[in-house]
């Protein structure tokens, strides 16, 4: 299913005129910062099933919050009442400042910035657009009969969606505002809840009543509970130190090099300990060209990769690497370039690569930045089904290479093209 086309839905005329008749703004700048909102908590939520504390988070805040199928339904005629409108609007404040903490001043920035409001004005109707998001989730929950992880994967499954409907300009600030240029550029990987078992409410609230203290006893107990939270922070002290030592001489490594690297990085692995992971898959596929390296930049690529001298971070760019116009298609030469490629990292297992796209032929209502994720996503897929670890390959799409409204970027070319950054060899 869709999750933001449904959500829309619920913004009619009277709805948006309510909001900014509620919030001193222009109706048409209005519905724009909804829409951006909407897309905004949608993507937030998403991120926030990546953790398993985070899916459970959400999971209660939905079963238990206030917000259900009944507010949506009812959700114009709330706006009508001054009162009802500002318990509504402060209801969602806390709510989204308790599933995405830290988050709340970012999403108004952005959205203010987007839809050319005040920023006072974005927060307040970030305030009403949660009550509506959750309300939703919960009428899910309850028709489809959704535990946590199946509400966290039909969250993950938005993310194609976001992409999709997302203007390029609010998915710019959405990616950097949560950070989420990882999960826009790879995908989404829900956590899956380790050991739990469903809890009915009666349990749920058992859970969480202490015992109470015989007379006499409260000192006793109040001297174990500080007893044992020295241990903790004594063994976590010990664990702290432990790490730092063994770490130590790769963060060094890691302090000296001057090559920046991305929020969308992976993170670098010890190539000792992921050799054993790295191995070619037994039922990997063939790609066309996946012979020795025949391209002068697969060539000179090879020869890097054997080059112990050479450090990594280099990046190279592979113009084979071309798509029919406006699609995620790779050309012939270009299925054969991706054939070489997986050849070199199969001989050198243990290299890590990024793959950086630039498009700037999207066709609406596609954008460049959309089609730069879709076109990296399909090389990175071939490379897995030729047998390459998932591990070792990363992936981010950065549009045409020129933010939108940096006026230091005129005159910039708009780039197409797909560069393999070496990020270990």
């Amino acid at each position: 299913m869709n999750l933001l086309v449904e959500l829309k839905e619920n913004l009619s005329d009277s709805v948006v005129s309510r909001a900014a008749y509620y919030v001193d703004e222009n109706p048409e700048k209005t519905r724009v910062a909804l829409e951006g909102l909407l897309h905004t908590v949608v993507a937030g939520l998403m991120k926030r099933t990546t953790t398993e504390i985070g899916v459970n988070q959400l999971y209660n805040a939905i079963q238990k919050g206030k917000f259900d199928a009944n507010l949506v339904a009812t959700f114009p005629e709330l706006l009508r009442d001054p009162e009802q409108i500002n318990r509504l609007a402060d209801q969602g404040s806390n709510s989204i400042s308790h599933l995405l903490p830290a988050m709340k001043s970012a999403i108004g920035l952005a959205i203010s910035g987007y839809a050319n409001i005040k920023n006072s004005a974005a927060i307040t109707l970030l305030g009403l657009v949660t009550p509506l998001v959750l309300g939703t989730l919960n009428k899910l929950v309850v028709e489809k009969k959704l535990d946590a992880d199946s509400l966290a994967a039909l969250l993950a499954d938005q993310r194609d969606h976001l992409i999709e409907l997302t203007p390029e300009r609010l998915l710019d600030r959405i990616a950097e505002g949560l950070n989420i240029q990882q999960l826009l550029a790879v995908g989404v990987t829900p956590a899956k809840r380790t050991g739990l078992t469903e809890r009915s409410p009666v349990q749920e609230r058992q859970r969480f009543v202490p015992e109470p203290e015989e007379e006499g006893n409260g000192s006793l107990v109040k001297w174990g509970v500080g007893a044992l939270a020295l241990l903790a922070l004594a063994g976590a002290a010990y664990y702290i130190w432990n790490n730092t030592q063994s770490y130590s001489s790769a963060n060094e490594e890691e302090a000296t090099s001057t090559e920046f690297v991305d929020s969308a990085a992976v993170a670098p692995v010890d190539s000792a300990k992921i050799r054993p992971a790295l191995a070619v898959r037994t039922d990997s596929t063939t790609l066309p060209g996946s012979g020795t390296a025949t391209s002068p930049i697969m060539t000179a690529m090879a020869n890097y990769l054997t080059n112990p001298q050479a450090p990594a971070g280099r990046s190279f760019r592979v113009p084979a690497l071309d798509f029919e116009p406006g699609t995620d298609q790779l050309k012939p030469a270009g299925i054969a370039t991706v054939g070489e490629l997986s050849t070199l990292l199969k001989n050198n297992p243990v290299v890590q690569i990024r793959l950086v796209g630039y498009a700037n032929d999207a066709i609406p209502p596609m954008g460049n930045k959309a089609l730069s994720v879709t076109r990296v996503l399909n090389i990175k897929n071939q490379l897995i089904k030729s047998g390459i670890n998932y591990i070792r390959i990363d992936a981010i799409g950065l549009g045409t290479g020129v933010k939108p409204g940096d006026s230091t970027a005129i005159g910039k070319p708009r780039l197409k093209q797909i560069d393999v950054k070496v990020v270990i060899k």
